[in-house]
């Protein structure tokens, strides 16, 4: 049993770093929203902002023995294998998923709740993970 989901953060063209989470699935779009609205202020440094979002991902269950798992992969080869991939490709800045392919700035103000937007003093508008810092 579970509710499986794979958070793959793509550095380069064939590298990756993944984090499979047991049971994250239900809650994947919220969660990552929030782990990259709080990685947002390392746009562009690939190492420090996946750093950021899986720390975020992992805050509460950092010290526990299941839950998480952490590998790196090829990004160019069929995920298909993986349980609800989602690819956060950080060389074009895109999130892709079963919903299609979307910018992150867009991702985020989509999936973002909005007791964090009216916390942050934002509204849904382009680059609230970046602005609201």
């Amino acid at each position: 049993m579970g509710a499986r989901c794979n958070f793959i953060f793509k550095q380069k063209e064939d590298l990756a770093v993944a984090l499979y989470s047991h049971w994250g699935e239900y809650e994947r779009h919220r969660d990552l929203a929030l782990a990259l609205q709080h990685a947002a202020v390392r746009k562009g440094d690939t190492e420090y902002y996946t750093r950021m979002a899986v720390s975020h991902l992992l805050k509460d269950s950092i010290l526990d023995e299941t839950g998480f798992g952490l590998y790196a992969c090829n990004p160019n080869t069929s995920l298909d294998y993986m349980d609800t991939p989602i690819l956060i490709d950080l060389t074009n800045n895109t999130i892709s998923d079963e919903t299609g392919t979307h910018d992150i700035d867009s991702f985020i103000n989509y999936h973002l709740p909005s007791t964090v937007l009216s916390s942050v003093g934002a509204s849904s508008t382009a680059e609230v993970g970046v602005t609201s810092r």
